[in-house]
């Protein structure tokens, strides 16, 4: 404030003026059910120029944009306050790639889980989320993600939901530990673990290699190829997937390492083929998906091939699904019969009718799981503090998870940090433009299936 505007009384005495805004009250709670400030959380909505074309696929549009400072209110139950307003708790939510028509999946996804955990009373403030599209690591520079979480951190943040890439979340864990505010990121990254570092796992890098490898024993192929990608999990996903193929007798005839953008591929294609090579693994992060489509279709070779959760960008643009064709790969939607995880369905239910349009795939999952553990850390918390919001998230035990299959939960504790336990990755094949379902991955060990008590019951994975 400069000299000139400075608030003085009658006598001349400074007087001080409030640091920050008086909390105003929009007024648009109800009594009777948790009320947000926006419809959709993106600007998709205002069109109705949905994406999906088939279930599994991203329900928005290429190019869509998120709202800022949504805020959802709870249900005032009849409730009259002193007439003093309370600040929203702020969320944070941090974009490190292009997420295609996903967007709109992940934000609304958002939305629903923090209305639903208001109206049964987890936490009874305001929630805000707060946005911010810092992409990085692969294809942009790693201080993009960086200074996009810690503007989120600046802007009173109390957990982060985010970032999605390994590459981005290993390269901030560091400064997650130093700022003290909680991310809770979606990768599958073996050494993502930390004390204010947490995970909903999209997938899990080594369990996604050692599940590969059991797949192809499990369906007869000995003499395979492996490609994996140059990044932070490159060699996580190769070395799991060597030691588990070498302690299961199948050969890697041929190993290849790749760029996010690789060269060569056909050729190396062409080689694996003229070697003996019966099956594919590929380990990365699934920019060379539209590669191998090509190459394969140029050869004219359609191998049975199998690749970790960079299958699941199924879901990111129609056009990736198309690239997708033909492989099998590590997912986390259940089955859609019996065996089916009745959280999902509900959950999916209650999706559509409150944004009024129908999306399926497994990003609504993992977004709905994902701010669901940061509200429950949120109302675990003695107060609205990032630290204590660390510890809260700390004593979630047996939250029901929406993802995987029906033995899924998500249970954190001190140094247990990885979120999902239970069925929540499984094997589906995207072929002819249908994502089938191949089955949960329940291994058991030879003697087991021996064993007189058991009789021999046959597993999944049957090795």
């Amino acid at each position: 404030m400069s000299d000139d505007a400075t608030a003085r009384d009658a006598h001349g005495g400074e007087l001080v003026d409030r640091m920050f805004p008086e909390i105003v009250d929009p007024g648009i709670a109800r009594e009777d059910r948790a009320v947000c400030t926006v419809h959709s959380g993106v600007d998709t909505a205002e069109s109705g120029d949905w994406g999906n074309q088939r279930w599994y696929e991203g329900g928005g549009r290429v190019g869509e944009r998120a709202y800022q400072n949504i805020v959802v209110y709870p249900p005032t139950r009849g409730l009259v306050s002193q007439g003093d307003a309370f600040e929203p708790v702020k969320i944070g939510v941090l974009i490190d790639i292009e997420l295609g028509q996903l967007l709109a999946d992940w934000i609304d996804a958002t939305i629903l889980a923090i209305e639903d955990a208001l109206n049964e009373g987890v936490y009874d403030r305001p929630v805000q989320l707060v946005i911010a599209d810092a992409r990085g690591l692969p294809r942009e520079n790693y201080g993009k993600v960086r200074k996009g979480y810690e503007w989120l951190c600046d802007q009173g943040c109390v957990v982060v939901l985010g970032p999605m890439i390994s590459d981005n979340s290993l390269n901030i864990q560091n400064l997650v530990n130093q700022r003290k505010v909680a991310c809770i990121a979606w990768t599958g990254a073996w050494r993502y673990a930390s004390e204010y570092n947490f995970t909903i796992a999209n997938g899990d890098i080594p369990s996604e290699g050692v599940m590969c490898a059991q797949w192809m024993k499990q369906k007869g192929f000995t003499e395979v190829g492996m490609f994996w990608e140059q990044g932070s999990s490159g060699r996580d996903y190769a070395d799991f997937f060597r030691e588990e193929a070498n302690r299961l007798g199948v050969n890697i005839v041929r190993e290849v390492k790749l760029g996010p953008n690789p060269r060569g591929l056909k050729e190396q294609l062409a080689k694996m083929r003229e070697q003996g090579v019966e099956a594919i693994y590929y380990g990365g992060y699934g920019y060379s998906t539209f590669h191998f489509h090509d190459a394969f279709k140029a050869l004219d070779w359609d191998p049975p091939r199998v690749m970790g959760t960079a299958f699941m960008f199924y879901s990111n643009t129609n056009k990736w699904a198309e690239g997708l064709e033909g492989w099998h790969g590590v997912d986390q939607l259940g089955h859609e019969g019996a065996g089916e995880n009745p959280n999902y369905r509900a959950m999916i239910q209650r999706f559509e009718a409150r944004f009024g349009r129908v999306s399926r795939n497994v990003v609504i999952a993992l977004a709905y799981d994902t701010a669901r553990s940061g509200v429950h850390g949120i109302g675990n918390a003695a107060m609205a503090t990032p630290e204590d919001v660390k510890d809260g998230i700390e004593r979630i035990r047996w939250m029901p998870a929406t993802n995987g299959g029906p033995g899924t939960y998500i249970q954190f504790g001190p140094w247990d940090h990885k979120g999902y336990k239970g069925d929540f990755l499984t094997i589906r094949e995207l072929r002819d433009g249908d994502l089938r379902f191949d089955g949960y991955h329940r291994p058991e060990f030879p003697s087991n299936r021996s064993s007189p008590i058991t009789g021999g019951t046959a597993s999944s994975v049957d090795f």
